[in-house]
């Protein structure tokens, strides 16, 4: 199993992760030593900080190991999935409707002549 479903598969995990990404973008920290307690697992979590650090997602506080920062390439807009290591799909954030047809605006302007 991928570390990435060993988190997401498990509600208890997940939301742990969740709780910390909240915390990142509220406040610009978050308590690591909560996250890691609840993953529970020395390779699970290795993999989970190795994968946010080396994404410039958060650094480690380097007074306090226990809290993480948000690092340079930290947004907002990142999702629990793309967090825990799934790819986003793409264009999954680029869905566009079209745009209404013309057909109404003429359409009200004729029936306004009659």
């Amino acid at each position: 199993m991928k570390w990435t479903e060993q988190i997401l598969d498990f509600p208890v995990r997940a939301a742990a992760v969740d709780d910390f990404l909240q915390d990142l973008r509220a406040r610009g920290t978050g308590d690591l030593n909560a996250v890691m307690t609840t993953l529970n697992e020395g390779g699970l979590c290795r993999q989970a900080l190795a994968h946010w650090t080396e994404s410039g997602w958060i650094v480690v506080a380097p007074s306090t190991p226990t809290l993480a920062l948000t690092g340079p390439a930290f947004a907002r807009s990142l999702t629990l999935r793309n967090f825990c290591g799934e790819p986003e799909k793409a264009g999954a954030e680029i869905e566009v409707e079209p745009e209404a047809p013309a057909r109404e605006e003429e359409e009200s302007s004729t029936h306004g002549d009659s």
